[in-house]
């Protein structure tokens, strides 16, 4: 890595770091209360007294009224586990004006402090075929710039994602039960059915709008970013037609598949709002 280019990615980097912690938003990811019931001070409801439950919650006033011992109950605030999931795959390189990739790093970003700024325990993982990174849990602020770095420093290019083995992974690697975020472009299809039943999975899809709209026209040589093969291509009408329309019906079946196991999910185009966004998606 020449100086130059290591001036270019420590003031990326940088621009990141400043951009997600000038606009965090402290209730992106809500105050966390549990349906369970605890001795935080978010009262949940009023039920009548039963054994065993904290005396020091008897609602004296409705007591009185009622001649029924009466209890306050509270939801009870937890310390969360945030798992953030980069989906390291070659298709990220790509971008019009800004690179899927980059934009992946700044929802890394943004999602991490908002959960370090809760106290919230966050770690991330990186994952193509493999895991390519492992970032232990932490509720410090410093895991958010490693995260940064680790995107920043991963080869892209060249790698595909394994949902299979991504499953596998996340299922035996989380003992907890865990908030997942999953951040990619989501080329393919991906069943997070079971991931899903264990855990409280969310999935940033991240694509731009020319890939999606597609308007070139003519002989054109394209290089398959995961996999690296090139290959002559001839574009007219009828070819951009289909890819659009097939692009369109694979992305009504991802939603589909995600809307069936009850996954939350959004689309983040490079040209979008990230904050904006990712704050619909955590609280839509």
């Amino acid at each position: 890595m020449t100086a130059q280019e290591n001036i270019f990615l420590k003031d990326k980097k940088m621009s990141l770091f400043l951009k997600s912690r000038k606009k965090i938003f402290t209730n992106l990811l809500g105050e966390h209360s549990s349906l369970h019931s605890g001795n935080g001070l978010d009262f949940k409801e009023l039920r009548e007294y039963s054994s065993g439950d904290d005396i020091r919650h008897i609602n004296w006033n409705v007591t009185a009224k009622s001649l029924t011992p009466a209890v306050n109950i509270y939801n009870e605030d937890k310390q969360l586990n945030i798992v953030l999931v980069y989906l390291n795959s070659g298709s990220i390189y790509f971008g019009s004006s800004k690179s899927k990739k980059d934009t992946m790093i700044e929802v890394l970003a943004t999602l991490g402090y908002a959960a370090v700024n809760k106290k919230d325990m966050l770690s991330s993982v990186f994952f193509s075929s493999k895991e390519d990174a492992f970032i232990k849990p932490s509720k410090h602020k410093a895991i958010v710039d490693i995260n940064i770095q680790k995107a920043n420093e991963l080869k892209s290019l060249g790698n595909e994602i394994n949902y299979k083995k991504l499953n596998e992974y996340l299922l035996g690697k989380l003992k907890k039960k865990s908030i997942i975020f999953l951040i990619g472009d989501f080329l393919e299809i991906a069943d997070f059915k079971l991931l899903a039943t264990k855990h409280e999975v969310s999935c940033v899809v991240v694509r731009d709008r020319f890939e999606e709209d597609l308007k070139l026209f003519g002989e054109f040589n394209f290089v398959n970013t995961n996999n690296q093969e090139t290959e002559n291509i001839f574009l007219d009408e009828g070819a951009i037609k289909k890819y659009n329309q097939l692009l369109k019906e694979h992305d009504n079946a991802l939603f589909a598949n995600l809307k069936k196991a009850n996954i939350r999910f959004k689309k983040i185009y490079t040209s979008d709002n990230v904050m904006l966004k990712l704050k619909q998606l955590v609280q839509g």
